[in-house]
């Protein structure tokens, strides 16, 4: 199936949507950490929204999506900029799976930049300049960070290269002819995979030089030879991809009038696995039938190697005398051992099968003979555990993970583990606090997350059980923070030397927010500075010390997030707690 849109399909997009140009952008809203949803009106289209999923796709909808949002920095510096502003350019930069659009608001204009590779980008320029960006990320070849001028990454434009060029990059590359278009040609699967097909070239293989014209001309034909967007059927009539393209060697489903349409219904074809896990007993289950099926896939790839290898003796034998021990057969990746016969790699393949469907089959026995205990109800608890989770912790105002030590043990080694150049460390000045890591984004954590990392180390301190309203934290950089101790003194466990200027933060109040927040996709429980769940959460809580115990807190907020109670208690501090204001969700602390 189609995983992501390409160089080529973002190209069709461009061109069909230039219908938009002069709608005001009314909301921009990240519902997800992996997406979001621009919407623009006019009077002449009405209300239409523009979704951008960095899993690989970006289509426009007429359907009502929500625009609410964990809104967080970047979300917030987005509306604030281009809010209300006009619609005047639709581009694709350098042929690449990168979408720009220009906004003017007033004499000011702003070019708001998806790039839609690697973990997926967006980026908000003026004057090329980045004024803000939603993940900093730095590369070989260029750093995304604010105050910087946007550069887009190298590559090759399929769509502004003649022969020449075309023949230059496909004779440099060190790939296979299937890939070189793919990758380094900015092709896309579809369009490599059509002109070997037409051409009768095995992907897998280097062509030479006299093949170069016969190729360039065959991809500017598929080009130019265009049909009506469909969706394309696999040989049991389920969607496999969809394309704007004549893919004639692929079984042509439903057509549509536009291309986004398109993208749309097979979006929205796809079946997305839901699992609700409720006891232990369940979760051995699940794991278990996971286990055979993918013991039972694995056993079928293995085979279909197998098969593939007797299919194909001359090409592996060519293969072994060229020692080459990776080949590309119909679209199927093969490791050979080149010191073995054709036979023997494909027996091995072969015996490899067999013990995955053994281990199927064993799995299955134990599944089928251990008895079922019977379930009961309980809270949801927290699945698809994060490294940082086994600290305290929480996510900065910025995006970065900050995790502190529960005990001196757990400080000691948040600090030796993780404490990295361009981290930063943070501390209370109060006895018993916990020593706080803010992990840096590509670069060194802001002034502001220091600040939030600041008042996180200071309300899991001693000062919270002690009931005081304010204290002092400071916070250094990474390498100011030492285990070795001055001559003739010792260090305790979970102790560490200062040295050098520290960054006060005096007077903070002793304040702690609770509240549901959104991680990769993933509702998350945190616990943190009040500013990081104001501008990350839709339901949370703010709490002061107070005289409401511990314990009595927990049960109210296991039953209001729907949470174990063990998984509220890690989030507290020891003391009695005081309610300051909660934002969507009822809470009464009696």
């Amino acid at each position: 199936m189609k995983k992501a849109l390409t160089g080529p399909d973002i190209r069709e997009l461009v061109s069909e949507w230039q219908y938009l140009l002069g709608c005001r952008l009314e909301q921009f809203g990240r519902p997800s950490s992996n997406k979001l949803i621009l919407k623009f009106r006019s009077s002449r289209t009405g209300t239409v929204r523009l979704v951008v999923d960095f899993s690989g796709w970006v289509y426009v909808t007429k359907e009502s999506i929500s625009t609410e949002s964990n809104q967080g920095v970047f979300v917030n510096s987005v509306r604030k900029t281009i809010k209300k502003s006009r619609l005047e350019s639709i581009s694709q930069l350098n042929g690449d799976r990168i979408l720009c659009l220009g906004f003017m608001r007033g004499d000011e204009s702003h070019t708001l930049i998806f790039e839609m590779f690697h973990k997926g980008n967006a980026i908000l320029c003026r004057d090329k300049k980045i004024k803000t960006v939603m993940r900093q990320q730095k590369f070989r070849h260029r750093s995304l960070k604010p105050g910087l001028e946007y550069q887009a990454p190298p590559g090759f434009n399929p769509f502004e290269s003649d022969l020449s060029k075309f023949s230059e990059v496909i004779s440099g590359s060190k790939r296979p002819i299937g890939a070189s278009l793919t990758i380094d040609c900015n092709l896309g699967g579809e369009i490599s995979n059509l002109v070997c097909h037409r051409l009768e070239i095995d992907v897998s293989t280097k062509v030479e030089q006299s093949k170069f014209q016969s190729i360039y001309d065959q991809v500017q034909a598929i080009l130019s030879d265009k049909i009506r967007p469909s969706i394309f059927l696999d040989n049991e009539g389920k969607n496999f991809t969809v394309s704007f393209l004549n893919l004639s060697h692929l079984r042509q489903g439903p057509q549509f009038d536009t291309f986004g349409e398109a993208i749309e219904t097979y979006l929205n074809s796809r079946e997305e696995p839901v699992v609700i896990v409720k006891d232990k007993e369940d979760i051995r289950i699940i794991r278990q039938k996971e286990a055979i099926e993918n013991y039972l896939s694995k056993a079928e790839k293995m085979r279909e190697k197998g098969n593939l290898i007797f299919s194909n003796v001359g090409l592996i034998k060519k293969a072994i005398k060229n020692e080459r021990d990776t080949l590309l057969i119909e679209n199927k990746e093969i490791k050979i051992d080149i010191s073995k016969s054709p036979e023997a790699n494909a027996s091995e393949y072969f015996d490899k099968a067999k013990e995955m469907e053994r281990k199927a089959k064993r799995t299955r026995e134990i599944l089928d003979t251990k008895p079922l205990k019977k379930p009961r109800r309980r809270k949801i608890k927290a699945e698809n555990l994060e490294w940082f989770e086994n600290y305290r912790w929480f996510i900065t105002s910025e995006g970065e993970v900050a995790i502190g030590g529960k005990d001196a043990t757990t400080n000691e080694r948040a600090v030796k583990k993780y404490l990295k150049n361009m981290d930063r460390y943070a501390h209370a000045d109060v006895h018993g606090a916990p020593s706080v890591v803010v992990k840096n984004n590509g670069t060194p954590p802001s002034s502001v997350s220091m600040l939030e990392a600041c008042h996180f180390s200071l309300a899991y301190s001693k000062a919270w059980a002690a009931r005081v309203s304010s204290g002092h934290s400071f916070w250094v950089e990474s390498d100011k923070v030492s285990k070795t101790p001055n001559t003739g003194e010792f260090l305790a466990k979970g102790s560490f030397i200062i040295r050098g200027k520290r960054n006060w933060n005096k007077n903070l109040e002793l304040k702690l927010a609770i509240g549901l927040i959104d991680y990769n996709g993933i509702e998350k429980l945190m616990g943190g500075p009040v500013m990081a769940l104001e501008n990350q959460s839709k339901k949370y809580a703010v709490f002061k010390p107070g005289f409401t115990e511990r314990k009595q807190l927990s049960e109210i907020l296991s039953n209001i997030f729907e949470r174990d109670i063990s998984e509220i208690e890690k989030l507290l501090p020891n003391g009695g707690f005081e309610l300051v204001k909660s934002t969507g969700i009822d809470i009464k602390l009696e």
